[in-house]
Formats: C-alpha cells, sequence, structure tokens
C-alpha cells in the first residue's frame, strides 16, 4: 500500500471515530506532540486523551490541506496544514489551525506511524519576524 493510502486511510479512521482502526496505523513506539497538551504522548497516552475527549465532542473533524508525501526507502514523510474543528456539548464552536509531519516506517511491509507532530500556527503567525 502507498503512503498515500495508508495516510487516506488513517485520517478516515481518525474522523470516522474508529479508535481501534486508527490504533492499528500506530507503532507501539509512537512519539506522538500533539497540540493540545504540552508534552510527549506515546500510543496509550494517545488513546487515554481520545477517550476522554470521545465523550466531550458532538462532532469534530481533522481536515489536512496542502499534502506533502515524501518516501525516502522504508521511511515515509507526511507533512502539511491541518485544521481541527469541532463542537463541543457544552460549548461553542471550536477551530484550530496547525501544521504537522508524520514519520511513518515500512514494517512487514506496511507502513506504521512512528512519529507525529502537531502545531498551532498562530505563533507563525503572530510571531513572524519583522514584529
Amino acid at each position: 500500500m502507498t503512503i498515500e493510502n495508508t495516510f487516506r486511510e488513517w485520517h478516515e479512521s481518525l474522523n470516522g471515530g474508529e479508535a481501534d482502526k486508527l490504533f492499528k496505523f500506530m507503532d507501539s513506539d509512537i512519539v506522538i506532540f500533539d497540540e493540545d497538551i504540552p508534552w510527549r504522548f506515546n500510543k496509550d497516552d494517545f488513546a487515554n486523551h481520545l477517550s476522554f475527549h470521545g465523550d466531550q465532542w458532538e462532532s469534530f473533524e481533522w481536515i489536512p490541506r496542502e499534502v506533502c508525501f515524501q518516501e525516502r526507502g522504508e521511511t515515509a514523510v507526511v507533512s502539511g496544514y491541518a485544521t481541527f474543528r469541532g463542537k463541543p456539548k457544552d460549548a461553542g464552536f471550536r477551530q484550530r489551525f496547525m501544521g504537522f509531519t508524520q514519520t511513518w516506517q515500512k514494517i512487514d511491509g506496511d507502513f506504521l506511524l512512528v512519529s507525529f507532530h502537531q502545531g498551532p500556527l498562530q505563533g507563525q503567525i503572530e510571531g513572524a519576524s519583522p514584529s
């Protein structure tokens, strides 16, 4: 399977709330830096984070934009921008804009996500030089 197809399936499982399928794309030693939390996550931390948030939202969607796919042997890098938008059950609408980078490693013929970093764009917009 190509990295483009793997990424599409990963993305569909995230937006579809299919946690079991989502976590099958993740290596057991994945490193995650998420825009929502100021420290490094592992797979279990991320599962707990999503489980907590799962009951808090009426709807959510992660929309990738300007995605770039690079394959280098057994490694692939997916990068781009994303919009996270959703409707919490107890509050108004939320929308966050961010950049993201994912590193995928081909293991036993399939790509597994080994590193995922996403961060908000606000600092890149408001703090851009000259300021």
